[in-house]
């Protein structure tokens, strides 16, 4: 069987069962098999796959049917143009959450203290690590299995682990006794958002996700509560948070959240496809 009838009838599978991407998805599953880049793909259309290996892809198109995270089928994921490992039962990166890394990259000057929160596979705190090498960035999470996730990751992707803290705590839980007393220039957090209401909707795939890394209570403010609660405590002046968020009007009610318990100066930012991303929450 040629790879573009491979192509053809993989895409065909998965639009059958109402998969929104059938085309990439496709195109990543043949890639992945066969060790070759997606425009390789096309130059080679026309090369007969072996039998073991059409196998291969088939299997994981079948699973990828039932609306199984292609992600955890695989095992990886692209960020930052870094290949994150991700395990089944852990927040899969998305690559809207690369605008958190852009701001960073405008915003901070040489931070010398970050901290993370929820970190999930470790996208956020190892790739500001590789941004700003010279800072002390400290990862955290509820989730056990997401720290052995994050811990893989950084094993992998980074070549000095001076200055890595990976913590088991829920948002600001039990930091210090962790770590020592000490204040951030930077916190940065991807943090469960979505409202009850927004649950109910999800797409089958995400509803494989963990609920804890994407449900944030009935109006998705729980976690910027907590976070804006004790949020003083933990930022150096002149620090800053960055926040992402689902949309423009969960935004401003971040805002307005931040607002209550002091903070005044805010920057909102996009994403490439233009919508609302995320606040940075300025500390002066």
């Amino acid at each position: 069987m040629k790879l573009y009838e491979i192509l053809k009838e993989s895409i065909k599978i998965l639009s059958s069962k109402g998969i929104e991407t059938p085309k990439t998805d496709s195109e990543i599953i043949i890639s992945h098999i066969l060790g070759i880049s997606r425009v390789e793909m096309y130059l080679l259309k026309d090369m007969e796959v072996e039998e073991d290996k059409k196998k291969e892809i088939f299997s994981i198109v079948e699973k990828r049917s039932k609306f199984t995270p292609l992600e955890y089928i695989i095992g990886y994921k692209y960020f930052w143009g870094m290949k994150f490992k991700i395990r089944e039962g852990v927040l899969i990166p998305r690559f809207d959450t690369e605008a958190l890394i852009e701001i960073a990259k405008n915003v901070c000057r040489n931070p010398k203290h970050i901290l993370d929160i929820g970190t999930g596979t470790g996208i956020l705190g190892i790739t500001l690590k590789k941004l700003f090498p010279d800072a002390y960035v400290v990862m955290t999470d509820i989730s056990e299995l997401a720290l052995e996730n994050c811990r893989e990751n950084v094993c992998t992707l980074l070549t000095n682990l001076e200055g890595i803290e990976i913590i088991k705590s829920d948002v600001f839980d039990n930091i210090w006794d962790e770590i020592g007393w000490g204040k951030f220039d930077l916190i940065i957090s991807n943090p469960p958002y979505i409202s009850s209401k927004d649950m109910e909707t999800l797409p089958e795939d995400v509803k494989k996700e963990p609920i804890k890394a994407l449900y944030g209570g009935i109006l998705g403010l729980d976690f910027y509560l907590k976070i804006a609660d004790k949020a003083r405590e933990f930022l150096k002046s002149n620090g800053k948070i960055i926040l992402e968020v689902g949309d423009e009007k969960q935004a401003k009610k971040v805002k307005k959240l931040f607002n209550l318990k002091g903070f005044r100066n805010f920057i909102t930012f996009k994403d490439v496809s233009g919508n609302v991303r995320g606040i940075v929450v300025l500390h002066y």
